[in-house]
């Protein structure tokens, strides 16, 4: 049964993929980018609406054009190679418990929890760099892992590699948090290893190899690259007003459905001094402690850490310690899980077929307690992507806004404004420019909120959301009472 849930989750992170329109702000930025870069034959310089952006490295673009190349420029497409990595971060996990460990069930474990967890999971159905970053450095740490446990030298050269393309995904956290995990180890492992001359000939390599179009952009663009590198990377670190242990408290609901099995696991490793977990833990303890202590914090920003978070639970649930502990706690998680999923059912009015799977968990509770946060996590994913999201669709229009404006003018002659609000994914499914914040010209096409433009008549009018769909249980509750929603004209003018 362990085998066929991880098949069964696998299969789950491709069903449906493509079935969502591209969610703006964020995922709309690396549609429109890539489409164009596509287009201009321009891999180094990203332009989202037709205007320079700088405020990411090209990595996420190149995987988004891998997967367009593959599948066409479509939803699918998009989010191909970001399911496929975040299955891969979850296989190299299983594969690091199984060095770690040496059992295959410790990994499949690791697998389950690490592919299950709310926060990645929704990342791998989704075009960010959130997911890429982590695996980089999930196969950074796993390579190092490799050569120092079992002496491949030829590993280590690749371990750095890694690194550097992590560097081409979020730019220098891409080195630091590998390195500065394996350093902290070593510290207070094998202090001595750490004088091997190796380490820094190739950290100048990999920085070189990472860095490389940062150096590219200043030499290029000067300040204008400078001003956006030092928001995106700089200001973080100072601008920010959340507490100090924002990502704990967080990672309650981030790491679900393993969140509450992992703190007493947290507790357990510490108590019982597990050596073979000891380096799953400093990764998990140096990403935490780097990023509480850097003043703007972003839930995702700790999602490297997310593989060590899976170790340390899958060896929890794995032991004979604490059996009674463990089961009550499997038990309060399939439990608690069961009733959130019976009230979004009825509160969103969602299809009521979703409630035959709510007896699933307990029935693995049954046969294995340790399999049913498992089956509480297939839940959860089945709910999203088979319940709550095409329940949303409904309300989202911005595609056919694009095919409209499409069906206005074939041969995208004409400029396109948007004047009242901006729907960052409308460049995408016009396939044109958005003009925003002008004044309309004789002669275009205008997308208005209306009452902001009335200088023409609307040939069709769409009702469209104007808050931020990347906040999901924001957009839910909005849809749910029609709130930030409003009535759009299209005119030719």
């Amino acid at each position: 049964m362990l085998y066929v849930l991880a098949l069964l989750v696998a299969l789950l992170y491709f069903l449906n993929l493509g079935a969502f329109q591209v969610w703006s702000p964020n995922e709309a930025f690396y549609a429109d980018s890539t489409r164009r870069m596509l287009q201009n034959g321009d891999f180094i310089n990203p332009y989202y609406n037709g205007e320079l952006r700088l405020n990411k490295p090209p990595m996420t673009y190149w995987l988004v054009a891998i997967g367009y190349s593959l599948f066409g420029v479509n939803e699918f497409g998009l989010r191909f190679m970001h399911a496929l990595l975040g299955l891969g971060t979850a296989f190299i996990t299983m594969l690091m418990a199984k060095e770690l460990t040496g059992s295959w069930k410790a990994g499949v474990y690791s697998f389950l929890a690490l592919s299950l967890s709310v926060q990645f999971f929704a990342n791998s159905q989704y075009a960010s760099p959130e997911v890429p970053f982590t695996f980089f450095i999930t196969l950074s740490l796993y390579l190092w892992l490799l050569y120092y446990k079992r002496g491949y030298l030829f590993l280590l050269p690749l371990a750095f590699f890694a690194s550097s393309l992590a560097m081409l995904v979020k730019g220098p956290a891409g080195f630091v948090l590998p390195a500065g995990t394996v350093f902290i180890y070593l510290l207070l492992k094998d202090p001595r290893e750490l004088l091997k001359l190796r380490y820094y000939i190739l950290s100048v390599l990999a920085l070189l190899l990472g860095l490389w179009w940062q150096a590219y952009q200043i030499f290029t663009k000067g300040g204008l690259f400078w001003e956006v590198f030092y928001k995106e990377n700089l200001r973080r670190v100072y601008h920010g007003s959340e507490p100090i242990y924002f990502y704990l408290a967080d990672l309650n609901v981030s790491f679900l459905p393993y969140s509450l099995i992992f703190f007493p696991a947290l507790l357990w490793v510490l108590i019982k001094l597990k050596r073979e977990y000891a380096f799953p833990l400093v990764w998990f303890a140096f990403i935490y402690g780097l990023f509480s202590l850097i003043a703007q914090k972003i839930p995702v920003y700790v999602m490297p850490a997310f593989p060590a978070l899976a170790l340390i639970t899958s060896a929890f649930l794995l032991s004979e310690d604490w059996e009674r502990f463990k089961k009550f706690l499997s038990f309060v998680v399939s439990l608690l899980v069961a009733l959130a999923v019976l009230f979004a059912v009825l509160f969103f009015s969602l299809n009521p077929l979703i409630l035959t799977l709510l007896p699933l968990p307990f029935l693995l509770f049954l046969r294995d307690y340790r399999l049913a946060p498992a089956m509480v996590g297939i839940l959860i994913v089945v709910l999203l992507k088979f319940a709550l999201l095409p329940s949303l669709e409904e309300k989202r229009k911005v595609r056919e806004v694009g095919e409209f404006i499409k069906m206005l003018d074939a041969k995208a002659s004409k400029p396109v404004y948007e004047v009242g609000h901006f729907h960052h994914s409308l460049p995408f499914y016009a396939e044109r420019r958005i003009i925003r914040d002008s004044q309309p010209e004789r002669g275009s096409v205008v997308v208005f909120r209306l009452n902001s433009f009335n200088d023409c008549e609307p040939v069709r009018t769409f009702r469209l959301y104007t808050g931020s769909e990347s906040r999901l249980f924001k957009f839910l509750m909005d849809a749910r009472k029609d709130k930030n929603f409003a009535d759009f004209g299209v005119c030719l003018y």
